[in-house]
């Protein structure tokens, strides 16, 4: 894995994910955590791969968010540990809801701070052993602190267990924010490989059931749409190769 905070030296990520990752979980099945755990009531269903308007979202949302003053700030990585009741989706979806619960509780005590749930993420599962998430975030400087603190409490709460190595968290650099989307869209579906320039970064993710990657409401179509944003050309992502 690369650095994506410092500008000249670059970060040992993929170094320190080894030592990050949980011990294998037994095999698991469609239907995880209950019948009606999914949206479509048939069970979560297997993806393999990143889809196309996902990837596509993820790159404008990175921009979208800078463009509006709030740029994805840290980056997260977090292990999760899935059981045959909670999948890598549900506890991941867990962590969210508690972080969206924490800034509406800063929105209602801190009047003069306007806060929505600003983020992209991608769901990995390598060797279908060593189920992940990659988080990027944007979090105010003020808050930046109450948020590390906060983090592995909410991941303990969702999985029963918070490691002193399922959770690094680390700041983004601007000038290497392109690199880090590609990097977190690595397991586009391979259809797609050559018009998203990640031929270079393409990995096999493995196995993950239920939503795999997704953006924020706030970063999300409708939202880009009703901005008139205009995205920028593909070519600019192949030039932060």
């Amino acid at each position: 894995m690369e650095n994506f905070a410092a500008p000249l030296a670059m970060l040992p990520i993929r170094s320190n994910v080894e030592h990050m990752l949980p011990e294998p979980t037994a095999p698991h099945s469609l239907g995880i955590s209950g019948f009606k755990a999914s949206k479509n009531t048939g069970g979560y269903r297997a993806t393999s791969h990143i889809n196309r308007r996902v990837t596509q979202s993820i790159f404008r949302a990175f921009d979208y968010a800078a463009e509006i003053g709030t740029p994805l700030n840290l980056y997260v990585v977090v292990n999760l540990h899935e059981t045959d009741k909670k999948s890598t989706a549900t506890i991941f979806a867990d962590i969210r809801h508690r972080f969206r619960d924490w800034l509406y509780y800063i929105r209602r005590t801190k009047r003069d701070i306007c806060l929505k749930p600003i983020y992209i993420y991608a769901l990995e599962n390598p060797r279908d052993e060593h189920p992940h998430a990659n988080w990027a975030v944007h979090i105010p400087p003020e808050l930046e602190g109450e948020f590390r603190r906060k983090l592995p409490m909410w991941i303990k709460r969702a999985q029963g267990v918070c490691g002193i190595h399922d959770c690094d968290v680390q700041p983004i650099n601007p000038d290497y924010a392109k690199k880090l989307a590609k990097y977190i869209v690595k397991a586009t579906d391979p259809l797609y490989l050559a018009h998203f320039y990640l031929t270079d970064e393409a990995n096999d993710q493995g196995t993950i059931y239920g939503k795999r990657a997704g953006v924020s409401p706030s970063l999300g179509h409708a939202v880009r749409r009703d901005a008139n944003f205009r995205p920028r050309r593909r070519t600019y992502w192949q030039r932060a190769a």
